[in-house]
């Protein structure tokens, strides 16, 4: 029987299958591949083991989640403080590892006129934003719809309410949340295992620990490479004056061109800028 892996604890893997059916799981030792939740194996029902495993389509990289469909970026209006360097970098750990994040803001009951405004640069460079409320119930529908019959991931800084919204939209989910520390004003990390929770519309969703900052070490990215993953600057890579053209200190660059003109944003621009120096100085360092 073939099933999709949603957790392993304690060197047990627990497998659904088409009807979602949990089976508690061990693992013939002829499995030498390590196995990740939304890996998809074969069991043995009379005896509970996993037989088999079937290649991967791809694998997330962190948290490490197979065969995964799409992945939902949740940030907050407030509360923590929305932080747009915070989310460029979750942007750049999603996409390369090849996938097309969606981005979800939520608490926007603690929003201030106009709020929408400062994701326009996110919607003009391609990227879907959805805006929510998890507290007041608002503005779900929409988001649901595209989860339908996927594995998605949801990730995203601490405290920015994951837990909340899964809590919301699963029944019986009962995860544990936890507010802002007020000291720091940073998430408190609540999540600990990863798994696969069960959707309604036959799709499943990764809860996945919280992070409070991501540093440079993070992003296995080669400074050179970097435009490529903003896609209002990579259309432009081959319009500058030279070839190669990191956009930084280089003359007839067509990018700080637009950046000055107002085409590209220069908040964008200079978490742009910040990461690539945060890159050159760990490939100098390693």
């Amino acid at each position: 029987m073939q099933g999709i892996l949603i957790k392993s604890i304690g060197g047990f893997f627990f497998v659904a299958d088409s009807e979602k059916n949990i089976y508690k799981c061990s693992i013939r030792g002829r499995i030498q591949e390590k196995l990740y939740p939304g890996d998809y194996v074969k069991i043995n029902k009379e005896e509970l083991t996993i037989e088999d495993f079937l290649p991967r389509k791809n694998l997330l990289k962190r948290p490490k989640i197979a065969n995964v469909d799409q992945v939902l970026i949740m940030h907050s209006l407030k509360k923590p403080e929305f932080k747009s360097s915070l989310l460029d970098r979750f942007i750049l750990l999603v996409e390369s590892s090849g996938f097309e994040p969606l981005i979800v803001i939520n608490k926007i009951e603690l929003a201030e006129a106009g709020y929408k405004r400062q994701f326009d640069d996110y919607k003009k460079a391609g990227y879907q934003v959805y805006f929510i409320s998890v507290k007041e119930n608002l503005n779900f529908e929409p988001l649901l719809k595209t989860l339908d019959k996927k594995v998605n991931v949801l990730t995203g800084p601490s405290g920015v309410g994951k837990s909340s919204f899964l809590n919301e939209i699963i029944k019986g989910a009962d995860l544990k949340t936890a507010s802002v520390s007020k000291k720091l004003k940073k998430g408190v990390h609540t999540t600990r295992l990863v798994e696969l929770l069960s959707l309604e519309n036959k799709g499943w969703i990764a809860d996945t620990p919280g992070f409070s900052s991501m540093s440079k070490v993070d992003l296995d990215i080669e400074a050179e490479n970097l435009s490529w993953y903003f896609p209002e600057i990579a259309q432009l890579n081959n319009d500058c004056r030279f070839n190669g053209c990191n956009h930084i200190h280089e003359p007839g660059c067509k990018v700080k061109k637009e950046v000055k003109s107002g085409e590209i944003s220069k908040k964008r621009y200079d978490n742009y800028k910040e990461i690539y120096t945060e890159l050159k100085e760990k490939e100098i360092r390693y």
